[in-house]
């Protein structure tokens, strides 16, 4: 590469001063889609690892498929639950299968060896058909940005608690957040929620624990906001005080779960927020 381009400089030199500009343009052009072209392999190659890790993750701690026989969801009441409205949820709940299938050998205990591998781990989130994600408390909202679950570098990262919910799920809040990724994954799919008909059909986020706790919140509301707003502020006394933070927020609700997201605006701080209230039973 080195001994062509000093050759076409060669040649350069020997041309007419407005012609050399004109192919010293090209040249650089050519130089710089290659970079991009670089980049874009790359960015590919690094989405695709991250896809890997999870996938195998999924297929090696099946976290649903064999969760404990004491841990039940309770059956759906169809009727119920298209009468249901948001204050009244808990008799609407419908099961979650996952997404995952058992492999024919399977960990004993998934959350031990979840724990093995990161023991930063707290829990196992699930919306049907869009999210199946180990999540992860660091010791700052920075750790895992661009570190994922098995602790390589990626810029998919891993899905995170915020730090300062040092109760995990018990918090009045709880905030967890995920990139926007290009390819689809990690928390780009919660973008759907925008779309009224989508949060309609998708209402429900169940949350697995360590210790097999099983915790379903239903979505109420999708609002873009910034990096700013209130609520990732936290900091509430208890679940009245959040309940009356959080605007439309369910009556008698006292525990809720935001995801939260970048928006790959123009506007770097702006976010996309999913409130979701606990379903008490």
């Amino acid at each position: 590469m080195k001994a062509v381009l000093r050759e076409m400089k060669r040649k350069l030199g020997r041309l007419h001063p407005g012609r050399s500009l004109y192919v010293a343009l090209i040249i650089v052009g050519l130089f710089l889609i290659g970079f991009a072209a670089h980049e874009l392999i790359d960015a590919h190659r690094e989405y695709a690892s991250a896809r890997e890790e999870y996938q195998s993750l999924r297929e090696e701690f099946p976290v649903v498929t064999v969760r404990p026989s004491n841990v039940q969801i309770p059956q759906v009441n169809t009727e119920a639950e298209s009468q249901a409205s948001v204050t009244n949820v808990a008799a609407a709940v419908r099961p979650s299968p996952g997404l995952v299938h058992a492999p024919e050998e399977v960990y004993e205990d998934p959350m031990i060896g979840l724990l093995e591998i990161n023991s930063d781990f707290v829990g196992w989130m699930i919306i049907d058909g869009i999210i199946d994600y180990p999540v992860v408390r660091g010791r700052n909202n920075s750790r895992y940005l661009n570190v994922t679950f098995r602790g390589q570098y990626n810029a998919s990262g891993a899905i995170f608690m915020d730090y300062r919910n040092t109760l995990g799920f018990d918090e009045p809040v709880a905030i967890i957040y995920g990139h926007n990724m290009r390819d689809d994954s990690m928390f780009a799919p919660l973008h759907q929620f925008r779309n009224a008909d989508f949060m309609a059909e998708n209402q429900y986020i169940t949350i697995y624990t360590p210790e097999w706790e099983l915790l379903q919140y239903r979505v109420f509301a999708a609002r873009i906001t910034d990096a700013w707003d209130q609520i990732h502020q936290l900091g509430f006394r208890d679940g009245a005080e959040a309940a009356r933070a959080i605007r439309g927020a369910p009556e008698g609700a006292r525990r809720f779960l935001v995801l939260s997201t970048c928006t790959n605006s123009a506007d770097d701080d702006e976010r996309l927020l999913i409130y979701a209230a606990l379903i008490e039973n």
